[in-house]
């Protein structure tokens, strides 16, 4: 066979041969990476939501509690001074700073995890 003479030949368009070719292995690899990525950041704000709202839920459990003590032992004797209530005002005020600190370092935490800095 003689070689191709200047001129001479086919013209092939590269964007039909890789169509006809279909996603090369590394392609493939890289999306399968993004979907398993996104899948586990996906669990994992999901597991951090939880441990967040169960956290939560056992102070305010625990709030509840102490209220139900403090309106028991007000009946039961002559009104108490508010010192010596379980649920003062500081009491209320730390509960409400530390959900509010809670909640700022979960959303932190959450955004830094799904949205990492890229180096620059």
């Amino acid at each position: 066979m003689s070689p191709p003479v200047a001129g001479q030949g086919r013209t092939v368009n590269l964007g039909e041969e890789e169509a006809k070719l279909g996603p090369t292995p590394v392609e493939t690899a890289t999306a399968r990476s993004i979907t398993a990525d996104m899948w586990f950041r996906g669990c994992m704000v999901a597991v951090v939501c939880g441990i967040f709202i169960w956290l939560n839920m056992g102070v305010m459990s625990f709030i509840r509690d102490a209220f139900a003590q403090d309106n028991a032992m007000m009946t039961a004797s002559v009104p108490m001074p508010s010192a010596d209530r379980l649920i003062t005002s500081h009491v209320v005020m730390a509960l409400i700073g530390a959900t509010v600190v809670q909640t700022g370092v979960g959303f932190i935490a959450i955004m830094s995890y799904l949205f990492p800095r890229r180096p620059r």
